[in-house]
């Protein structure tokens, strides 16, 4: 064997080798979503930086995953609806909201996944081509229904997500409220 073919062999088997390492640093996404605290942390940041406040009030804000391979890329997608909640002479009612995709862009800091930075569509004529660059074509059919079995699911799921921001907000407001008559 000569010298070369050596130190061609060794080159080889110190990437394999170092190859292999890296990969078995890497999460598998289910561990990576199953942290109990990403939630929290993916709520608080639709909260302080996707949501709309128009009137004063407070925004909670509810998501749910998109079909797509999820944080592989450093990206996580998901549909978002934020709504805004005010008390309005004793009752609680809706202000501003919004209901959209967002991929959130996620980085691995002290063995958890912080959220970074989001990207969303554009409206009008840039929504389509927008929905198309950000997203993976496994997640079009959610955003961009084009059946009726596919418009069902996405109008299914705004009520689903409307339905816990109502939840959210109710529960937060009755405590105030308590809170405000204790005193």
């Amino acid at each position: 064997m000569s010298k070369s073919s050596l130190v061609l062999i060794t080159a080889i088997a110190a990437l394999l080798i170092a190859g292999c390492q890296c990969v078995a640093q890497l999460k598998p996404l289910d561990d990576v979503l199953s942290d109990p605290m990403l939630e929290e942390r993916i709520n608080d940041y639709l909260v302080e930086n996707v949501s709309i406040i128009g009137f004063g009030g407070e925004a909670y804000c509810a998501y749910e995953y998109l079909n797509a391979d999820q944080g592989g890329d450093g990206e996580i997608y998901i549909w978002v609806l934020c709504q805004e909640f005010y008390l309005d002479q004793g009752s609680v009612v809706e202000g501003s909201g919004i209901s959209l995709p967002v991929a959130l862009q996620t980085e691995e800091k002290n063995d958890q996944l912080e959220v970074i930075g989001h990207l969303v569509p554009r409206d009008g004529t840039y929504y389509g081509p927008d929905v198309r660059t950000i997203f993976p074509i496994s997640t079009w059919p959610q955003i961009m229904p084009q059946n009726e079995e596919e418009t069902d699911q996405y109008n299914y799921r705004a009520d689903k997500l409307m339905e816990e921001t109502r939840l959210k907000a109710r529960l937060d407001y009755q405590l105030k409220i308590e809170d405000q008559g204790s005193g």
